[in-house]
C-alpha cells in the first residue's frame, strides 16, 4: 500500500523515513514526497564532490548524452516496516533525464548510518543541456509499507557514496554513455572522411576546369588561323591577345588550384610514411690518458 501525504507527514514527525532537519514540509505531495538535491556529493563531468565538497557553480548542468551523479538533501532513516520507491519528476523526465540506478530503497536503509543518503546516477538522454539549481525538486519518493519480518543489515556495511566510487572507478569515462561515444566517434570519422573527400572534389573540378579551357585555347588558335573574313573583329589584334591573356591566367590559376588540392590528398601520406633510419655512427676512441671520456651520445 502507498502511504498518502498525511501518513508520510505522521512518519517524519516521528523522526522516520527522513532524520530531522534534513525535510521540510513543502515537498510532502499528495502521496509522495519530492527529494531535493544537494549541491555536494555529485559526480558532474567526471569530477567527483565528496560529501562535504560543494559545487561552486549556480547550476549543475548536465550536457546532452552525459551521466551524473546527484545527492539529495534528504538523510534516510528507513523503518522496518516501511520501503520507498524513486522516480523522476515530469518537468525532469520531460526534459530527457533519466535513473540509471535501482529504484528501490530497502527497509532499515541509513538507520545504521548518521549521515545516509540517496546517490543516484541518471543520464541526459535529452538534446539539450539540463541546468538543475540545488535544492530542486528533481526526484519522487513513494513510500510502500511492508508486511513480514526484515532482516537488519549487515554490520559495517560501506556507504553508499563510497560504493559507487568504487564501482566507478574502473572506468575510463564514467560521464558518458556509450550511445554518446559512438555519436562522438561517428562525428570524427565523417569529420575525417570530409576531409580527405573535399580536396577529390576540388581535385575533380580542376581536372573539368583545365579540359575546357584547354579546349577554349585550341579553338581560339585555329581562328587565328582562319581567314580575316571568317571571324568576328573583336578576334583581330587587341581583342585576341586579351582573351589569349585572359584565358593564360584562368589557366594558370586553376593549376595552382589543382596543385593545392594535389598537396592536400597526398601530404597525410607523406606524414605518415616512415622515414628512414639514419645510419648510426659510432665513434671510438684511443686511449688518451685517464681522464678522457667517451664523447658518444650512448654514455652520457
Amino acid at each position: 500500500m502507498i502511504l498518502s501525504g498525511e501518513a508520510i507527514r505522521n512518519h517524519l514527525n516521528d523522526g522516520r523515513i527522513f532524520r530531522h532537519g534534513s525535510w521540510v514540509k513543502d515537498s510532502i505531495k499528495e502521496a509522495s514526497y519530492a527529494l531535493r538535491i544537494a549541491d555536494d556529493g555529485l559526480l558532474i563531468n567526471g569530477d567527483f564532490y565528496d560529501p562535504g565538497v560543494h559545487f561552486t557553480e549556480t547550476y549543475i548542468e548536465i550536457e546532452p548524452g552525459k551521466i551524473a551523479i546527484l545527492s539529495t538533501k534528504e538523510h534516510l532513516n528507513m523503518p522496518d516496516n516501511l520501503m520507498g520507491k524513486i522516480g523522476i519528476r515530469f518537468d525532469q523526465a520531460a526534459q530527457g533525464l533519466t535513473s540509471l540506478i535501482g529504484i528501490q530503497v530497502d527497509p532499515l536503509f541509513g538507520s545504521d548510518k548518521d549521515n545516509e543518503r540517496l546517490f543516484i546516477r541518471v543520464a541526459n538522454l535529452g538534446n539539450e543541456s539540463l541546468k538543475l539549481l540545488p535544492g530542486a525538486e528533481v526526484f519522487t519518493f513513494e513510500v510502500h509499507e511492508v508486511t513480514g519480518n526484515v532482516r537488519a543489515p549487515s554490520p559495517g556495511k560501506e556507504s553508499t557514496w563510497l560504493r559507487l566510487k568504487r564501482h566507478l572507478g574502473n572506468q575510463s569515462n564514467a560521464s558518458w554513455t556509450y550511445v554518446t561515444q559512438v555519436d562522438q566517434d561517428l562525428t570524427e570519422q565523417t569529420e575525417h572522411i570530409r576531409e580527405h573527400l573535399q580536396p577529390l572534389v576540388l581535385f575533380g573540378v580542376f581536372l573539368v576546369a583545365v579540359t575546357i579551357l584547354g579546349v577554349s585555347i585550341s579553338v581560339i588558335l585555329n581562328l587565328r588561323e582562319t581567314s580575316p573574313g571568317q571571324v568576328p573583329n573583336w578576334m583581330t589584334n587587341w581583342g585576341w591577345i586579351l582573351l589569349l591573356s585572359t584565358l593564360s591566367l584562368a589557366t594558370a590559376a586553376t593549376a595552382w588550384v589543382g596543385l593545392a588540392a594535389g598537396i592536400r590528398i597526398l601530404w597525410p601520406y607523406r606524414l605518415n610514411r616512415p622515414r628512414p633510419r639514419k645510419r648510426q655512427r659510432w665513434k671510438f676512441w684511443q686511449n688518451r690518458g685517464p681522464q678522457t671520456q667517451r664523447s658518444d651520445p650512448l654514455y652520457r
